[in-house]
């Protein structure tokens, strides 16, 4: 345990930089990405780096249950059952679906996503690179309170980027996906400004909640356009 949280400790002073690029990369892929599990390991690697970053804001023990929250967001959006989203483009029950190998399910997806670009990936991409520079431009005109600079462009990266993703999706799912970017936005910021248990409890309860209602949302809608 102490040999964790010493490792988090250092790491989140001497890669604050790399820290921010993995960032801006796993927001790209969680913006970008059409797969779902490719998405997944995106929103892995952001609650993985808001944790080293939450090391300089708060103590570094509750690190710890930052990367908790995250593990159980992803792993409840990660059994999301997408298989009735394939059902339904396919036309394929979903018994028949799960009853598909699963070495030939991963192969389609890495071909689908080698081969089919969205078709919004131009845009995507510019959205990505101007929030990019609403962050740094945010930092430096309108510093966020008992912040460091780095905090500061990560907070304002994750409110950017999840309100956008929110914005322009209309499936459940990849609304959720950007509400939990933002909420990690914000709680960065409110841990630094109340660095308690209590709050990052709270929020992380809050998170948790929000993934399970739009995972509920989504396999409702499905149900019903089946």
């Amino acid at each position: 345990m102490g040999t964790i949280l010493e490792f988090a400790e250092r790491i989140s002073y001497l890669a604050t930089g790399p820290a921010i690029l993995g960032l801006f990369v796993a927001l790209g892929v969680v913006l970008v990405a059409r797969l779902w599990s490719v998405q997944i390991i995106g929103m892995a690697a952001m609650y993985f780096i808001v944790g080293l970053l939450y090391a300089r804001v708060i103590r570094p023990e509750i690190v710890l249950v930052k990367w908790v929250i995250g593990a159980a967001v992803c792993l409840a959006l990660a059994f999301t059952p997408p298989v009735l989203k394939t059902a339904r483009e396919g036309n394929v029950s979903p018994e028949t679906s799960l009853s598909r190998s699963r070495l030939g399910q991963l192969l389609g997806a890495v071909r689908r996503f080698v081969l089919r670009l969205p078709e919004d990936l131009p845009l995507r991409s510019v959205v990505l690179l101007a929030a990019f520079i609403i962050a740094y431009a945010g930092s430096l005109r309108f510093p966020l309170p008992q912040v460091s600079f780095e905090i500061g462009v990560s907070c304002y990266l994750m409110a950017v980027v999840g309100l956008f993703l929110a914005g322009i999706s209309e499936d459940p799912l990849q609304v959720g996906l950007g509400l939990l970017i933002f909420l990690n936005g914000f709680d960065l910021f409110f841990g630094a400004l109340e660095p308690s248990l209590m709050v990052v409890g709270l929020l992380g309860t809050l998170e948790v909640l929000l993934t399970l209602a739009v995972t509920h949302a989504a396999i409702s809608s499905l149900r019903e356009e089946s």
